[in-house]
């Protein structure tokens, strides 16, 4: 019901789209994508049943999440410009949960006038807009019964409208100043506070019911109605002229006061937020949050009895509280500065903290940041200690001992005395004052060797300025610039930014300022991303190419596009180049990207693919649904093994490739391009599915399948494996290869290295597994369809629950024309020309398609495949990643595979037996696991290489974004 009258109020909305509107910048815009929150959280709503919650945040989305268990559901995308365009302040969420109201400093950029986004939250895409506001939206509010929607604004007061006629009810746009919240009870009043210090009532009928200013200087801010209607608390958000801190408890018909409950003891400088929470005792607490700390951070005051009994603090966040919402059935949600969101149990007790995902830099102004002149190597406090991040090794550490070459933050200088940035709108350098912008502050400083020059970090930009403050040159960042440093020659600067990025930028005198590239470190210390202004990036061997995209606006009315660098894996991971260009060489980066044309143009013109429907095939032939959807939890019947899903396909103008379903995050199934009408078509796939629960998501390639769309991750339950020995089956299966059809192929410690790793892994993994099988392919028996049928049989033996490990000693080619990775199996008979090498060799799709066949869903692929010198780090990269899988490759973008180490096998294999004999990391089981594995192999090749005169390396990529290890084997003694 609720759904349907929404309907009228939507249709008015779009007609009142001004017929001229302006449109968004059409130039990509790199964003941040690190599965929650990168800036303040200001506002969450939740759905009548208490299972959905939706965020507001600074960094421009909004997001979904489902209640109690706080799994992220899906990401909203507005419209986005520079500085605060698209900035979120409030959020609103129907009853049912079927739609999303969004608004901030959104649609001012390119209008006149400010607007309101509405989402459909089960599809996840922006389907109208309210045009024709004066002002940002400070707060939204939808009624209880969902007939009412109402706004408020930073300048011109309230709006409210009918849903089911799109009818202008009522507004005051005489209040004064900033409205800062508001909200409805059950008979469609509403109640306002603003910074005039003064709380408003409004009746159904839109006429002003009563009106507060309580004591002068007082700014009412959050507030809350208690369950019964009767009651309206109060926040203020600074304390009074003693420095106490206020909440008042009213008469909501009157607004006369009827309590003020204990504050004792808070310190802050004021509380913005609070809400009624019933607990799972059958009372209701009042809970109030905002400035006040203590020293275990900001807390969250509660009284009992509806607030009139004794007072408790409950730490809750590392920074402010911004929201708080009661869910209904009992408890609360909060939303903090941190970034992100916490949740309080029925049980009155923090059930889960905000976990930002970013690497807080806060702590580098005051702390450490420091950085080599070449600039390959930087040192930064974090909110958990010092990190230090080297590109040319391309290892993120945490370290307790920083390196004193390298050059550290000057905030002074002999006969130059910098004051006022910190936090303020009027640095000074001595007597010279430095322009800023009206809203501008600063909030870093460093001067540059020589003492001549100063660079200046604000909330908008970076400014160098000559010693007398007169601006030299300026750059605008993305974030707050919390420190800044330079190198000790001063060709060289970095920032590092409140949205969790460091930032490189040259210095040179005809290009200062100019930005080369930029590093996201994830909350869990261990994902990163290194990548350029133009989007070639690298990662984390542990991950992070899903933490950055490109976001390219469409009409201002239309839902954005959103490529993450992980959808475009093939097209813009360039480690290479990359690296290049952090240390002032563009020319890699400029031959990448010529070669790679119209960027923004593929990119918006990737395939579309939705699942439309699922169901489960049956013995008679047909097919029983499996309903599913935002709002529903799609149950499994017991037995089912896999599912067929409907996929609806647009053709967009790069064609449809290749289509992966990912089950648990591992490739399960690639099927072949499907035959498209029209632009758009359908087609059905069988999946198969693990035991328990499923999450399900599919990527569909544009016709060079170098770029895939990708559906949300659907969530399906079913029923776990029955109890007993789970401990599966470890399956190996090991191809060397030193005789070849053509004997000018020969290599010479292939299949003892073969040989070497699959009796090394079967007696390490022995104790572990139930049983050790090994599939060994050697010489003539390691022909393309050999290895193929290897993998057909083992696809019907390996059930999920099993570990699979691939190993290759072969060689390993890039073709000429799209640089994939082509397997030469023992049979290839012509090697003339790339197109007749590649008609006998295995390439990297059919290679993928034999791996997504094997259900393991643990597995590792070791590749020592680059005898032949030319495939890069690159190429081997995009198999482990279109297949799901961790991969441990011995390759480098220049160099050769050493062919034997010591007479007996290759450098490869020799430090996989030094692994398992114990040089690896082990558990507290005394199990080697993969991660320790790959992370020792990939460092090691390299030394032992060298040991012997050659270059030569290996790289070790997990492409999952679960950090997730598993057992190889046991420590060989």
């Amino acid at each position: 019901m609720i759904r349907s009258t929404l309907l009228g109020v939507l249709a008015l909305f779009w007609a009142l789209a001004p017929a001229g509107a302006q449109e968004p910048p059409q130039t990509p815009f790199l964003r941040i994508e690190a599965g929650g929150h990168t800036g303040a959280v200001p506002r969450l709503a939740v759905d009548a049943s208490g299972h959905l919650m939706a965020s507001a945040g600074y960094d421009k989305t909004i997001r979904l999440w489902s209640l109690p268990d706080g799994r992220e559901k899906s990401v909203l995308r507005p419209p986005i410009g520079a500085k605060e365009e698209g900035e979120i302040y409030a959020v609103a969420l129907t009853p049912d949960g079927h739609r999303v109201f969004a608004g901030g400093a959104t649609g001012g950029a390119w209008s006149s006038t400010f607007c309101i986004y509405i989402f459909d939250a089960d599809k996840g895409v922006l389907v109208s807009l309210l045009p024709g506001l004066p002002a940002p939206v400070s707060d939204l509010a939808v009624s209880p019964d969902g007939s009412r929607f109402a706004a408020a604004l930073m300048q011109g007061g309230i709006r409210v409208w009918d849903a089911a006629s799109g009818k202008a009810l009522f507004d005051d746009r005489m209040i004064d100043g900033p409205v800062r919240a508001i909200l409805f009870d059950r008979q469609n009043r509403l109640f306002a506070t603003s910074s005039d210090g003064k709380v408003r009532a409004y009746g159904a009928d839109g006429k002003k019911s009563a009106e507060l200013q309580p004591e002068p200087g007082l700014r009412p801010w959050g507030l809350a109605l208690s369950p019964d209607g009767g009651l309206l608390g109060v926040a203020y958000e600074n304390a009074d002229k003693q420095g106490h801190l206020h909440v008042d408890v009213l008469n909501a018909q009157s607004l006369k006061p009827v309590f003020a409950p204990d504050t004792t003891g808070l310190q802050g400088a004021g509380l913005l937020a609070l809400a009624w929470v019933a607990d799972d005792r059958g009372s209701v607490q009042l809970m109030a949050g905002g400035y006040a700390r203590t020293s275990a951070g900001n807390v969250l005051r509660r009284w009992g009895d509806f607030g009139l009994g004794p007072a408790s603090d409950l730490p809750a966040a590392h920074d402010t509280i911004l929201h708080i919402l009661a869910v209904p059935g009992g408890g609360a949600v909060y939303s903090t500065e941190d970034p992100g969101w916490g949740r309080i149990g029925a049980d009155g007790k923090v059930a889960l903290k905000p976990d930002p995902p970013l690497a807080d830099l806060r702590p580098a102004r005051s702390g450490r940041f420091a950085v080599s002149t070449n600039g390959e190597t930087v040192e930064f406090s974090t909110g958990k200690g010092i990190l230090r991040f080297d590109a040319a090794t391309r290892q993120l550490t945490a370290i307790t001992n920083t390196d004193a070459n390298l050059a550290a933050t000057r905030p002074t200088a002999p006969g130059l005395a910098p004051s006022g940035w910190q936090d303020s709108n009027a640095p000074r350098l001595g007597s010279a004052a430095v322009a800023l912008d009206k809203a501008e502050f600063a909030r870093s400083l460093t001067i540059l060797p020589g003492d001549e020059r100063v660079l200046i970090g604000t909330d908008t930009h970076l400014r160098l300025v000559a010693r007398d403050g007169k601006p030299i040159a300026s750059v605008a960042v993305p974030a707050a610039a919390w420190a800044v440093t330079t190198s000790s020659d001063g060709h060289l600067a970095i920032a590092a930014l409140l949205d969790g990025t460091i930032r490189w930028y040259g210095l040179t005198a005809d290009a200062p300022l100019s930005e080369r590239a930029a590093l996201f470190t994830h909350g869990d210390g261990a994902r990163w991303t290194l990548f350029t202004p133009e989007g070639l990036f690298d990662h984390a061997d542990r991950g992070g190419a899903e933490l950055i995209g490109v976001h390219l606006n469409r009409a201002h009315n239309q839902q954005p596009e959103w490529v993450s660098f992980s959808q475009a894996y093939r097209t813009l991971y360039a480690p290479a180049a990359v690296r290049a260009r952090l240390s002032g060489d563009a020319e890699p980066s400029r031959a990448r990207l010529a070669e790679l044309g119209d960027i923004r143009a593929r990119l918006a013109r990737q395939p579309t693919v939705e699942v439309a429907s699922a169901c489960v095939p049956v013995a008679d032939g047909s097919c029983a649904p499996v309903p599913f959807g935002p709002q529903r939890q799609a149950v499994l019947p017991a037995g089912a093994d896999k599912l067929r899903l409907h996929l609806k396909l647009g053709d967009r103008g790069l064609g449809v490739g290749a289509i992966d379903a990912f089950v648990n995050e591992r490739n399960a199934g690639r099927f072949p391009a499907p035959t498209l009408a029209d632009k758009a078509g359908t087609a059905d796939i069988d999946v198969p599915i693990d035991p328990g629960h499923d999450n399900i998501q599919i990527r569909a390639y544009d016709g060079g399948n170098s770029i895939f769309a990708e559906t949300p991750t659907i969530d399906f339950a079913g029923a776990e494996e029955a109890s007993g020995d789970q401990r599966g089956t470890l399956y190996v299966l090991a191809i060397g290869i030193d005789h070849y059809a053509l004997p000018n192929l020969a290599l010479h410690f292939a299949v003892a290295d073969a040989k070497t790793f699959a009796d090394s892994i079967k007696q390490s993994a022995a104790p572990l597994y139930k049983s050790v099988d090994v599939t060994l392919l050697t010489d003539k028996d390691a022909t393309k369809a050999g290895i193929l049928a290897a993998f057909e049989r083992l696809g019907h033996k390996v059930r999920s629950r099993d570990t699979f490990l691939f190993y290759v000693a072969s060689h390993g080619v890039a073709s000429d024309d799209d640089h994939r990775f082509l397997l030469v199996p023992q049979d290839v008979s012509d090697i003339s020309s790339m197109k007749a090498l590649a008609a006998g060799a295995i390439d990297e799709s059919t290679l993928i398609t034999a791996l997504s066949r094997i259900q393991a869903h643990d597995a590792l692929l070791l590749l020592d495949t680059c005898h032949s010198g030319t495939v890069t780090a690159d190429n081997l990269a995009n198999v482990g990643h279109e297949s799901g899988r961790y991969i441990l490759a011995a390759s480098s973008s220049v160099q050769e595979a050493l062919d034997s180490y010591d007479n007996r096998n290759g450098v490869f294999v020799y430090a996989l037996k030094e692994a398992l004999s114990g040089r690896a990391g082990q558990d507290g089981d005394g199990d080697i696991g993969a991660l320790a594995l790959g992370e020792y192999v990939s460092k090691r090749v390299g030394q032992l290489a060298r040991e012997r005169g050659h270059a030569q390396d290996a790289e070790f990529k997990a492409a999952q974004s679960e950090l997730r290890s598993f057992p190889i084997g046991k420590v060989l003694h």
